[in-house]
C-alpha cells in the first residue's frame, strides 16, 4: 500500500505574537534543523525559517501515514526549540501554531508569494525562503518532499510577481515605514489637510539617500534591528547608534559595524534626528515624558519609527509638538495598496500551485512501481541478449526468435494471472485493471456474443477447429498485429493466446512444442485479418 508523507509545519509569527517572543524562540535556529531530525527517527528532514516577525519549522514527517500521527514528531520539535531558546516545552507548544499536510503547504505558499506579509506582497521573503532551503540543503537535511515542496513554492511566487501587481507594494516594512517617515518630514511646512495626508502612500517617498547626514539611534538589537539597519544604510544613514536594555548593544554594534549609544537612553534620545525602536517587548520603552524631555529644545522635529506589533512608543507620543510618529499601523494605512482583485488574482494563482504540487507528490508515490515495472522488462530484454551471439552479426531469423521469446516471458505471467482472476469470479475487476494499466479497452465477455450464433465446438463436421492447428501455425485469435505465435511460449508454459475479444481458456493439454527449425520473422507490422463470419 502506498503511504503519503505529510509536510508538518510549526510557525510563531506576526500574526499571534509579539516581535520579541518570535526572537526568543528563534534563539539558536541556526541549530534547531539538525537537532529536531537527530530527535525523533520519523522526521527525514527540517528546513528552518527564520525572519524578522516569523519563526517556522518546515518538517518531513516521512510516513507517518496521516496528519493525526504526527504527535510525536511535533513533541519532538517542541523540546528542541525549549533546548534551544531557554523556554519550557510547554511554553513553546502554545506559542508554536501547528500544521500538517495540504495547509501546511498553502500557508508555506502564502508566505513565500507575500500574501502572508505584514504588507502584502513583501518580496524580502521569498529570497528568505530560498536562503532557509539552501541551507538546509548545505547541512544535509533536505528531503525530495521539502525539495519540491520549497522550490514550487518560490516557482509559484515569481508567478504572482509576474501576473499580478502585488510586486508593487513588494518592499519590506522597515522600507515602506522609513520612506513614509521622509515623505512627510519632507513634507512639513507645506499645507496639507487630513484629506490629503489620508491618501498618501510610499509612492510619495524620498529619494534612497532621504537618511543621509542624519543622527539616527537604533533601538533593540534582534534580527528587525539588523533589517532596519540594512534598510537605513540604503538609504544613505552613516552615522547610527544602538541602544538596548538588554546589555546586548556592544555585541550587536561590534557585528555591524557601529558604535553603541550613551547608555542614558534620555541623552541618546537627545542627540538623535530618527529614531527606528524595534524591540516588541510589549512595553513602552519611550513614554511621553521621556520624548517630550528630549524635544523640548529642538529647533527640528523628531522622527520616530516604531516597528513593534505592540507598541515600543506609547501613542499619545504622536501627539506631542515637534515629534513626527510612524508607526506599524500607519505603515498598513500608508503603504503601496493592492486591490482585492489583485489580492484574489494573487491567491488563485498560489491555489493553483498548491493543487499542481499535491498532483505531483501523489504522482511520485507511483515511481517505486514503475521502478519495478522497468527492471522486470530489463531483466527478461537482458535475459534474451545474454542467448545471442556475443559477436558478430546476428540473423534476422535468430534477432525475430529472440523478440518471440521476450514477448512471450512477458506475456507469461499476465496471462496466467487473467485466466485465474477468470476463474475466481474476479473477470470485470482484471479487466478494469488491464484498461487502467495499459490503456486496453476490452469488451465484457458477454457483450459480443451473439445469441444465435453457433459456438465454436458446433462447427460442422470436417471442419478445422482452430484449436486444430498444426504445431508452429499462428492460430486465427493471433492473428492481429503484435500477437504471438503459439510455437515461441517456452517449454513448459501455458500456450499464450492474444484476442482481439477476451481472452478464452486455453486447452488445458500440453504446451506445444518449441519449433526446431528458425522461426520465421513476423513483419513489423501486419494488418489484422477481416473476423471471418463463425
Amino acid at each position: 500500500m502506498m503511504v503519503a508523507v505529510v509536510l508538518l509545519m510549526l510557525s510563531a509569527n506576526h500574526h499571534d505574537l509579539d516581535l520579541a517572543d518570535i526572537e526568543r524562540l528563534s534563539t539558536g535556529a541556526r541549530d534547531v534543523g539538525s537537532q529536531v531530525v537527530a530527535e525523533h527517527p520519523a522526521l527525514r528532514g527540517a528546513v528552518v525559517l527564520a525572519t524578522c516577525n516569523r519563526f517556522e519549522l518546515y518538517l518531513d514527517a516521512g510516513d507517518d501515514g496521516s496528519v493525526l500521527e504526527t504527535a510525536p514528531a511535533v513533541a519532538a520539535a517542541h523540546r528542541v526549540v525549549a533546548r534551544a531558546s531557554g523556554t519550557d516545552p510547554a511554553e513553546v507548544a502554545r506559542l508554536m501554531r501547528t500544521t500538517a499536510g495540504e495547509q501546511a503547504v498553502a500557508h508555506l505558499f502564502e508566505v513565500t508569494a507575500g500574501l502572508d506579509a505584514m504588507v502584502v506582497g513583501e518580496r524580502e521573503i521569498t529570497g528568505q525562503v530560498r536562503r532557509a532551503l539552501a541551507t538546509a540543503r548545505a547541512e544535509g537535511l533536505t528531503s525530495p518532499l521539502l525539495e519540491q515542496t520549497l522550490q514550487h513554492a518560490a516557482r509559484t511566487s515569481r508567478q504572482v510577481a509576474v501576473e499580478t501587481d502585488l510586486a508593487r507594494a513588494g518592499r519590506s516594512v522597515v522600507s515602506v515605514a522609513l520612506d513614509l517617515a521622509g515623505a512627510r518630514l519632507a513634507a512639513l511646512g507645506c499645507e496639507r489637510d487630513d484629506a490629503t495626508r489620508a491618501h498618501e502612500s510610499a509612492a510619495d517617498s524620498v529619494p534612497p539617500s532621504s537618511w543621509a547626514g542624519r543622527r539616527t539611534l537604533l533601538l533593540g538589537t534582534g534580527s528587525y534591528a539588523g533589517a532596519s539597519l540594512a534598510a537605513l544604510r540604503r538609504r544613505g544613514a552613516t552615522d547610527v547608534v544602538v541602544w538596548s536594555a538588554s546589555g546586548r548593544a556592544e555585541g550587536f554594534a561590534a557585528g555591524h559595524g557601529i558604535e553603541t549609544a550613551d547608555a542614558d537612553l534620555a541623552v541618546a534620545l537627545g542627540r538623535a534626528d530618527l529614531v527606528v525602536t524595534c524591540r516588541g517587548t510589549g512595553t513602552p520603552v519611550l513614554d511621553v515624558a521621556t520624548v517630550a524631555a528630549a524635544v523640548a529644545d529642538r529647533a527640528e522635529p523628531l522622527v520616530i519609527v516604531d516597528l513593534a506589533l505592540h507598541h515600543d512608543v506609547e501613542p499619545a507620543v504622536a501627539e506631542l509638538p515637534g515629534v513626527l510618529l510612524v508607526d506599524l499601523p500607519t505603515v498598513r494605512a500608508h503603504a503601496p495598496q493592492t486591490t482585492a482583485d489583485e489580492v484574489e488574482r494573487a491567491r488563485a494563482i498560489v491555489a493553483d500551485g498548491v493543487r499542481a504540487l499535491s498532483g505531483a507528490t501523489a504522482e511520485r508515490q507511483m515511481d517505486a512501481a514503475v521502478v519495478a515495472l522497468r527492471a522486470k522488462v530489463s531483466d527478461a530484454l537482458t535475459a534474451e541478449l545474454d542467448r545471442l551471439p556475443a559477436e558478430g552479426a546476428v540473423p534476422a531469423d535468430r534477432a525475430a526468435q529472440a523478440l518471440r521469446r521476450l514477448a512471450a516471458r512477458l506475456l507469461h505471467e499476465p496471462t496466467v494471472r487473467a485466466r485465474s482472476a477468470g476463474r475466481e469470479g474476479r473477470t470485470a475487476e482484471h479487466l478494469q485493471a488491464l484498461e487502467v494499466a495499459l490503456g486496453l479497452h476490452i469488451p465484457s465477455p458477454d457483450s459480443d456474443l451473439d445469441p444465435g450464433a453457433a459456438p465454436a465446438d458446433d462447427a460442422p463436421a470436417g471442419a478445422a477447429r482452430q484449436d486444430d492447428a498444426p504445431a508452429g501455425a499462428v492460430r486465427q485469435d493471433d492473428a492481429s498485429a503484435g500477437a504471438v505465435a503459439a510455437d515461441v511460449v517456452p517449454p513448459g508454459a501455458p500456450a499464450v493466446s492474444v484476442a482481439a475479444g477476451p481472452a478464452l481458456p486455453h486447452s488445458a493439454g500440453p504446451a506445444l512444442p518449441h519449433s526446431a527449425a528458425p522461426a520465421a520473422p513476423l513483419p513489423a507490422s501486419r494488418p489484422a485479418e477481416p473476423e471471418r463470419a463463425r
